[in-house]
């Protein structure tokens, strides 16, 4: 728990509504599911900008000077927009990756900041990253999130999470839905952060470790439910594995179909809002 951190996060966060798609539900009964494993940004939580990547952080302004001057930390000198620079390290560490044969890489955003600030990572760097994250890319529970989490905890499944993160993701929950991961009946090694892995969606690495813990469990993809808001990032390497899959088509922002792309595996079923997740789950 960082408290510090999550106040930050509760300043700068306000109110968001999902934006109601044009899709219909699709509701079919999965029984035998024992496991359900949640995507973070557009499916659990409302994201303004869809799904989360440092690189995709808004260019309509560049808030990092006055959050550098806020949190005591010397703005390198230059009139270059920051962000801009910013996302040139981003850049440059996904195509050295990609060099050593990593297709789809995920970045340390910390490591990142350091070098741009030139200077070690710390609280107050930490600070100011987590700042700029909240400002460019605001996010907000989705609606039902916590209902759903509880409703589903209570009969007794295991519940986990593979999403494309930074190090601040796992703080939303504590800062936004009043429990950590947790609390909230996620168990930790199913909490499967990019970040943490070197690694992205939609590249099938995740859901391999994924895949390989829940063996360890004994249970089994045909057991398991994954949710996300990404035909390409989540439906389609999910069910290359084995998942069951269902699209989160809740919110008009993330919702990614991804029409164009014809070779991608269709969702089991499609829920427009959380609520009518647990009423696909036929209890064991």
């Amino acid at each position: 728990m960082n408290p510090a951190a999550i106040q930050i996060i509760r300043e700068l966060s306000r109110e968001m509504r999902p934006v109601p798609t044009s899709c219909d539900p699709v509701l079919p009964s999965f029984p035998g599911i024992r496991a359900v494993i949640f995507d973070v940004y557009g499916t659990l939580f409302i994201s303004s900008s869809g799904d989360r990547g440092p690189e995709e952080e808004s260019p309509r302004q560049d808030p990092l000077r006055a959050i550098l001057e806020k949190y005591g930390i010397p703005s390198p000198s230059g009139n270059r927009s920051l962000t801009d620079r910013l996302h040139d390290l981003v850049s440059r560490e996904h195509a050295v990756a990609r060099d050593q044969g990593i297709r789809y890489p995920e970045i340390e955003i910390r490591d990142l900041w350091s070098e741009l600030l030139d200077q070690p990572c710390g609280p107050e760097l930490e600070h100011a990253a987590l700042a700029c994250e909240c400002i460019t890319n605001p996010v907000w529970p989705m609606p039902g999130a916590s209902e759903t989490l509880v409703t589903l905890r209570g009969r007794g499944l295991t519940l986990g999470i593979v999403s494309n993160a930074q190090f601040y993701t796992p703080l939303l929950f504590p800062a936004l839905l009043g429990r950590d991961l947790e609390e909230l009946g996620f168990e930790e090694d199913l909490c499967l952060f990019s970040y943490q892995h070197g690694v992205a969606k939609p590249g099938p690495a995740l859901y391999r470790i994924l895949r390989e813990r829940l063996d360890q469990r004994g249970i089994a993809p045909a057991e398991t439910l994954y949710l996300g808001n990404d035909a390409h990032k989540d439906i389609h390497p999910a069910a290359e594995l084995g998942f069951h899959t269902v699209l989160f088509a809740g919110d008009n922002r993330s919702l990614r179909l991804h029409s164009d792309q014809t070779v991608l595996h269709s969702p089991d079923a499609l829920i427009t809002n959380l609520a009518q997740l647990p009423d696909l789950l036929v209890p064991v």
